[in-house]
């Protein structure tokens, strides 16, 4: 589960905070309207590279999503199961 909140919104670009699991260590994702993918400008600390890694793959595709609908949410919770 991530939660993430919105950071920045330009015309040019979107920013969100994730919060892996509700810990209070974020990471950061970035994504430029028109681009076809979100980018991980920091990974979230975690402890562990592999489910870090996860972590940020998932909020980012989250984004990415976000930025396709234009729907631009303050916060929102990612679950997966």
């Amino acid at each position: 589960m991530n939660k993430l909140k919105l950071k920045e919104a330009t015309q040019a670009y979107v920013i969100y905070l994730y919060y892996p699991d509700g810990k209070d260590k974020y990471g950061e994702i970035r994504m430029d309207i028109g681009d076809e993918e979100a980018n991980v400008t920091t990974r979230a600390d975690l402890g562990n590279e592999i489910t870090s890694g996860s972590y940020a793959f998932k909020a980012a595709k989250a984004v990415k999503e976000c930025v396709q609908e234009r729907n631009f949410p303050l916060e929102f919770t990612q679950a997966w199961y």
